[in-house]
Order: structure tokens, then sequence, then C-alpha cells
């Protein structure tokens, strides 16, 4: 589970601005000295680390015609030019004095013309095949584009990726039966062959290709059978080395990786034996970055591998034989609503209705309040004004629909204008809910196309509808590339259930990028009354804490769409190093909307959120019988495992991974959200049921 405590009390920190210390005085510049850090995995990245006294930003002339600027001066460079290079780079700080200070230095990058490590993970030193991972969420993705941005733009694909699970649909499941191989030869050449089982799922906008009709993506006949050569090359462009391998793919001959977006060069996020993550760029908009997860070939091996444990010691467990509330020197609770960063729809609590044992079995029932409830607000025609009183519409919701990211509870959508009268006569509109239940800082955002001008606009309107006199709208405009670079400021309703234009001082705002509008309704305050669901979330922090071992969970899991129960266990130094540097270990995780699946993941630098590294397995009856889940945690390796057979052997484990000190288990069922999907509209209740939970050492 990715629904962290620790990450919203830091994005709380965020959200909530600093006032100005108006005794600030950094001094004058000086003392610039800038440090390199060339990678050694071929990548061609170069990390530059600067310091100055009295440093306001940072401006880089990279040496091969590129540039770029940071507030902080720390800064990734990707150089592409294969073979040896030295490249001659200017760093120029501009103080808060309006003074600048300029050192050069030389870096020397060696970039191969193919990365063999990632050549013998992709075909296996021979010949290799790959599957679409139908089985984990986010198999397919749409997120941020990096073309032309300098700086540290990087979100997790889990945050911003918007993901479609595609192979429940007719329209889209010939999506899942694609074979990808890889065939290296002897002089190190390698080869492609995309078998799509005669059909290949189709991006809309290219449906021209193939003489499509449907108004949407979907399955058309289509050839792509030949071998299609496989060139390897350093990935242009300015990305942080932690969030790609550095490297990319392209295939002859209009090759592709199943999903037709036009494109046949495929950037590697992610490798492993069993993972390959790439991101790619739709042909007719480079502005849409396509992320696409493929897993190993199944073992074909005959009969499936079963754990050979070298723990056998019971250290502790839990039978749950005595009935009522679950034994509080074993358990405890989180408590509270919103999700924690996975915009799930429960709120937790320890009442008997959402968590209790009865005949030797804990259950933990996730049940619908048919409250729905919330206060919902609504807002239209976002407008930048200048001071002669020029404008320019950012949004005003009569076109096609922007995409609304949620967050802390709240949910927002483009709907027809419930009262088109007084201020707005406008047909739609955008409506935002906040959840009973929901954070005091729940909101949503959207991009834009084109960075606000700020330095012709100096303000912003933008009509509201409230139905309180009051009620706090904070704006938050934001640059998409880096998180850190943002300017808020509040205004306040002045009338009840009527449209009204609230203006944003924007005058004072850094000169940063902004192409994100982020608002926040009723900001600081959080609606009475009870979740439109309830849940429960049982762990066993500062009760039992442990360091590796054999933990086994025998467990029937609830079938409703909506539901995500989960079995896992978290870093007990979470709250010291934050997620993921604390480490995840997901036993089990699985959804009532894709049931007969069931899937485990570890969660580390690196290697997180929507590049977690996961493997699933399909379990038919895991909804009506009692099945066992297991994880063997060793020094060397974590592996998982489903009634004795392996699902997958995740992680070589070493000092550099944070699986090598305690963890405690955790048990949920949360609703919805990045992982749980739609909630039938028809859900009452349903229940995860624990047998019992035993550790071995």
């Amino acid at each position: 589970m990715k629904n962290l405590m620790y990450m919203f009390v830091a994005l709380l920190m965020v959200f909530v601005s600093c006032e100005d210390d108006d005794s600030f005085d950094p001094g004058p510049l000086s003392n610039l000295a800038v440090t390199s850090q060339v990678s050694d995995d071929g990548s061609g990245i170069v990390t530059f680390k600067p310091t100055a006294t009295g440093a306001k930003s940072y401006t880089y002339d990279f040496g091969d015609g590129t540039t770029g600027e940071s507030l902080t001066g720390y800064i990734s460079k990707t150089y592409s030019t294969t073979g040896e290079n030295t490249y001659t780079v200017t760093v120029t700080v501009i103080g808060f004095d309006g003074s600048t200070l300029t050192e050069t230095l030389q870096v020397t990058v060696d970039v191969p013309a193919m990365n063999s490590d990632l050549v013998n993970l992709i075909t296996d030193g021979s010949s290799k095949t790959w599957f679409l991972a139908a089985a984990q969420p986010g198999h397919l993705g749409l997120g941020p584009a990096r073309e032309g941005i300098d700086g540290d733009w990087w979100y997790p694909k889990w945050y911003s990726a918007q993901a479609f699970e595609k192979c429940g649909s007719e329209i889209s499941d010939c999506f899942c039966d694609d074979e990808l191989t890889f065939t290296v030869n002897s002089s190190g050449e390698v080869t492609y062959v995309l078998d799509n089982k005669g059909q290949t799922f189709f991006n809309v906008g290219h449906k021209a290709v193939v003489g499509g009709t449907a108004d949407e993506d979907y399955c058309y006949d289509f050839d792509t059978s030949g071998e299609k050569e496989v060139t390897f090359s350093a990935v242009e462009g300015n990305v942080p080395e932690a969030e790609t391998t550095g490297m990319q793919m392209e295939f002859s001959d209009g090759g592709f990786m199943s999903y037709y977006v036009g494109s046949s060069t495929y950037e590697i996020l992610s490798l492993s034996e069993d993972l390959l993550y790439v991101r790619t760029y739709d042909s007719m908009n480079p502005d849409l970055a396509w992320y696409i997860r493929f897993t190993a070939a199944p073992s074909t091996g005959g009969e499936e591998e079963s754990l050979e444990t070298i723990y056998t010691n019971l250290v502790w467990s839990d039978e749950f034989d005595t009935d009522g509330a679950p034994d509080p020197a074993n358990w405890t609770f989180d408590l509270g609503a919103g999700g924690w960063g996975n915009g799930e729809a429960q709120e937790y609590t320890d009442s008997p209705e959402n968590v209790i044992v009865e005949d030797g079995v804990l259950k933990i029932t996730a049940r619908g309040t048919g409250s729905g409830g919330g206060v919902q607000y609504y807002y239209d025609d976002v407008t930048l004004v200048a001071a002669g009183g020029s404008t320019s519409v950012v949004q005003d919701f009569e076109g096609a629909a922007p995409v609304f990211t949620d967050f802390g509870g709240a949910a927002t959508a483009v709907i027809e204008n419930p009262d088109a009268s007084g201020e707005n006569t406008s047909v739609t509109v955008a409506e935002s809910t906040k959840n009973n239940g929901a954070e005091v800082w729940a909101g949503s955002f959207f991009d834009v196309d084109a960075a606000l001008d700020l330095s012709t606009y100096t303000s912003m309107e933008i009509k509201t509808w409230s139905p309180a006199v009051g009620v706090v709208v904070r704006l938050k405009l934001e640059n998409q590339a880096n998180a850190q670079e943002f300017y808020e400021v509040d205004a306040t309703t002045s009338v009840v259930e009527s449209w009204e234009t609230l203006s944003f001082d924007l005058s004072a705002a850094p000169a940063f990028t902004y192409d994100r509008v982020v608002l926040f309704f009723d900001f600081g305050e959080s609606p009475t009354g009870g979740a439109a669901y309830t849940s429960a979330r049982i762990k066993s922090e500062n009760l039992f804490e442990f360091t590796y071992g054999r933990v086994e969970i025998r467990a029937k899991l609830p079938s409703a769409g909506g539901t995500w129960p989960a079995l896992w266990a978290l870093g007990a130094n979470f709250d010291e190093v934050g997620w993921p540097a604390c480490g995840e270990i997901d036993i089990m995780e699985h959804v009532g909307n894709n049931s007969n699946t069931i899937s485990s993941a570890l969660h580390y630098p690196g290697n997180f959120g929507g590049t977690a590294v996961v493997g699933a397995t399909s379990v038919p009856t895991a909804t009506t019988e009692f099945h066992n889940y297991t994880v063997e945690w060793t020094p060397d390796s974590i592996k998982f495992v489903v009634d004795g057979e392996m699902v997958h052997n995740s992680l070589v484990n070493s000092d550099t991974t944070p699986f090598n000190s305690d963890f405690f288990l955790i048990m949920n069922i949360a609703m919805g959200g990045t992982l749980g999907g739609a909630i039938d509209p028809a859900f009452t209740e349903d229940t995860l049921e624990v047998d019992y939970v035993r550790v071995y050492q």
C-alpha cells in the first residue's frame, strides 16, 4: 500500500505558505564553487552541484548547445553523443543583489553505443519474451512529457499519470495477449518481434492507419510480423538519474511495443529480470507521454517453483481465537480519512462495525455509510487580468474538460451550471466536492498547455459559487516540473449560494514557470459528517517489529468492485526517513475490480509508486476460499509466495536497500483510489477475513 501518512504530513508542509521574513539578508554574492558527478553506467548523466553565498538562482550552458536553470543549483544533464567527449560547462550564479559570478569546468562523458547490462536483461543473454503487466496498476498510463524541460521535473507516475486498466474490456483486451520477443546474436545485435495474435490496440488518434471507425481506442486487425532491428542510445534531454536508466530503444521499420501511438522510440525507465517499464511519446502529440509496464515470460520449466524456507521457528503470531476487538498487545489502529495520497474514499475507524474478531477469524469490513456526503462548490472562467484591464482566459470549461487530479478526499468534474444566473450564465462549470471526512487540504488541480504569463498579467479572477460566506478559497500556481516552485494566495467568499468573482493578487509571485492551477475550497476545514465509506487499518507498530523472517497470512478477500485489501509491512523508521526511503513490502494486494488476480510489490528509492517492483498471479478462488499469502525476507532476497508456490523473486537484497532493519505489519481495506478503481454504486459492505498471522525466523 502506498497510502502513507508521512507523505502527507510533508505534503501539508508544502501546501501551507510561509510568511515572508523581512529580516532576511543573504549578504553579497560570493564563494561560487561547482562540483560534478558523471554517472558510470553509460547513461551520459552528469549531476552538477554548485554552492555560493547569497545565491538566488543558477543558469547553465552545458557546452553541447543546450542550457538549463535551477533555483537550488542542483541539476542533472544527460549527454547523448556516443563515444568519449569533453564538454566545457559554464555555470552562472545570480545573487539577490542582482550581481553574477561565473565558473567554468570541463566534464568528460563516455556514452557507449549500446548498454550491455540493459541488453542482457532485455534478452536474457539470448532470447526473452515479455508480456503486458496486466495485473499491475498503471500497466498503461498517460503522464507528463519531459521534452525541453530543464530542472527537477519529476513526479511519480502513480501521482501524475492517469492509469487505464484495459484487459477487462472487449474493445481493448487484445492489448493483453501480445508477446514481445527480444533476441541478441553473437555479434551483439538485437532484434525484436511483436506477436500481436492478429490484433493491435490502437490509440484513437491513429485509427486512420488501419481505416478505423471507432471513436475511442480500439483493437484492429494489424500485421506486426517481421523482425525489427533494435538500436540503443542515450536519452536526449534532462532526465533525473533516479527516474530512468538514461537509455532508449528505437525499432526499425515502424516497430512498436504493443500499444500503437505511432512511435518507434521507447525510453527505458526501469528494468529488472521481471519488469520492463518504458515511456514513449505520441507521434501526433509529443506532449503526451505514454507509460507501459511489461513482465518477463512465465517459467517454462513445468511445475511452479516451491518455496524452500530457511525460517521454521515461530516467533510471533495471532490466531484470532478471542472474540471482540483485536488483541491490543498485537495491534493498534490508523484512524482518519483522505486515504493518505491515493485518492481513496474511506475513513478508517476502530469501530466493531469495521474491525472485530469473531469465531476465530479477524474481520475487517468496509461499509458504505449511505451518506455520500460532502459540500459542493462551483467555479468557472479562470482568467488572468492585467493591470490595465486586459484579460486572458485560462479555462472556461466550455470545451473539452481538463484532466483533474484530486487529492485529500476532494472530487472535481465539469457539470451543467446548477445556477445559471447573476454573474455566471455559462452552460458548464467545474464542480468541486469536498467529501465528508476529507483532509483540510483536500483539493484538485489541472494542467495548462502553456505557462501562465505573469509578466503581463498581475492577478487572476475566478467565478465561484459557495454555500456559505467566509469560505477560504486558496489558489496555488505550480510548476509541473518542480513542485518546489509555487505561489499561493487566498480569497474569501462574501455571498451565499450565488455566483461572485474572486480576485487573486499575483503581483508578488516569484518568476517561476507556472503551468498548473491548484484550487482548495474551504482550505483549513474538513466537512462535518461521516465519510461515504468506512473501513479499518490495523498495525503492529511499536508492538511487534522485526528484521527478516517468513510472514504467513491466511486470508479470504472481499470481492466487491472498488475494494482494495492489502496485507503488508512498512519500515519502522518511516517517521524518521520518510517513504519510500523506509521501504515497503506488499505481501498481498487485491482489487475487487480484478478479483481473480493478486499482486505483491516492493517500494524503495528508485522503485516506488508507479515504478515499484511488482509481481502477480491468478488465484480464481481468492474471494471465496482462504489462501496462504507469504513473504520470505532474508538478508539476501525477498520472495513472494501463494499457497507455497512462488509468485516472484523480486529482490536481491543488499546493504543498499532499506530491507535490512525493522518493519511492522499492516492489514486494511481501502476503497477506490489509484488501485481500487471505481466503486460499485450498489456497494454496501464487504469483508477481509484473516484466519491467522504467523512470523517465523
